[in-house]
């Protein structure tokens, strides 16, 4: 039976909210009436297309905030929520908020209530919840879950925004390069084709390009086109992931960058989880579902089992070839002194920190390569083309 939500009046004039199984909407609406509600917004409620939704990271991060604030400073969950939802109303979160208050006002958890929609609470967010309400410091987790969202955030929109020249700079330079080889230079070499004197080396290779993309562009087109369409299945093979995975660490300047990403990652997540009271072992299954490079997810797969045989986590990452010596110093350190969240977040933040500012040397000295590079093809179809009609016109002369 379809459920719907709606948005109706008392006796008293004051807002009901809330959702109903129904036959239809008529059916809906004369229900409402039965109970002495007096319906203002009634609809089909889209269960399972929010169990599939997702939201931007700010906005979650916004939203966990406000719920933490509203919670440390007294509300009820069930208050809480309410405010939330009203002030969220129809936005991608207002629907979920709703839902998760009814599920709550029944009698579920929080965290229960966010296993219905794995697609926006991931496994950090719902096993940091479990913790916050099992240790009743919910509030504080979730302020503290908010800070690891807004990192997170922050790091993915500065690596975007930093790449949005150098890419507008690789469309453009395809597009003038393009535009050359198919309408200008075609007509021009046309000239040297009839021709029976001898072409200059560059020259005959120019020529070839033409010849080749003149012939072949349909089969280029198809290449080109089913290795875009190809790749996400590809990449969806766990043999596939798993070696570009391997090979991105590996080369020079980015696999750097990749690096510490994801000790980054790494060691945000699991710091984060561990200060929100998780077990280890608990912070290390959800930590391995957090990280999407292969190589990272098996070593965290085997500290898993290296801590659950009695091994300190420490001396299990001190065995990984990819875990910098810093890293698990630090996490030696956390052991000993019973801080080893602190250190975790540490790690965090000066790995964050290293990634960042690789990422701006890259992309400093990326642009003048991409210039430097235009500059070379550009030079060479010029100087392919100006020589044989300067060695023509040494002929006629």
């Amino acid at each position: 039976m379809p459920q719907f939500r709606y948005k109706a009046y008392d006796g008293s004039g004051s807002e009901s909210t809330g959702t109903l199984d129904a036959a239809g909407l008529n059916d809906a609406v004369q229900r409402l009436k039965r109970e002495g509600l007096y319906p203002r917004e009634v609809s089909e409620d889209g269960t399972g297309d929010l169990a599939r939704r997702s939201v931007p990271s700010h906005l979650l991060a916004t939203t966990t905030r406000q719920l933490g604030t509203l919670l440390s400073a007294g509300a009820s969950l069930t208050e809480a929520l309410s405010l939330l939802e009203r002030e969220k109303g129809s936005g991608k979160l207002g629907p979920v908020i709703l839902k998760m208050r009814e599920a709550v006002s029944q009698g579920s958890s929080l965290a229960g209530a966010l296993e219905a929609y794995p697609s926006i609470f991931s496994g950090v967010y719902r096993g940091m919840v479990a913790a916050g309400e099992a240790s009743g410091s919910l509030g504080e987790v979730l302020a503290r879950l908010a800070d690891y969202l807004e990192t997170k955030a922050r790091v993915v929109r500065d690596v975007r925004t930093a790449l949005i020249y150098p890419l507008i700079m690789v469309i453009v330079g395809c597009g003038v390069l393009s535009f050359l080889f198919i309408f200008v230079i075609p007509k021009i070499t046309v000239i040297f084709e009839d021709s029976s004197a001898a072409m200059p080396f560059i020259t005959t290779i120019l020529l070839s390009v033409v010849y080749l993309l003149r012939s072949l562009w349909p089969l280029l087109i198809l290449v080109v086109g089913g290795g875009v369409i190809a790749a996400p299945y590809v990449l969806r093979r766990p043999a596939a992931k798993a070696f570009i995975d391997r090979w991105f660490l590996k080369v020079p300047v980015v696999g750097g960058l990749f690096l510490s990403f994801s000790i980054a990652n790494l060691t945000r997540t699991l710091g984060t989880l561990l200060r929100g009271g998780l077990p280890m072992l608990t912070s290390l299954e959800i930590t391995k579902e957090a990280m999407d490079n292969t190589v990272f997810k098996g070593m965290v797969e085997r500290a898993i089992k290296g801590v659950s045989e009695g091994a300190p986590l420490s001396a299990t990452f001190e065995r990984e070839e990819v875990t910098p010596r810093i890293v698990s110093h630090m996490m030696t350190i956390g052991e000993r002194s019973g801080n080893l969240d602190a250190m975790l977040l540490k790690s965090s933040e000066v790995y964050t920190e290293e990634f960042d500012a690789g990422v701006k040397r890259g992309l400093a000295l990326l642009e003048p390569l991409l210039i430097l590079l235009m500059g070379i093809v550009v030079g060479f179809i010029v100087l392919a083309i100006l020589l044989p009609i300067f060695e023509l016109n040494q002929i006629v002369g």
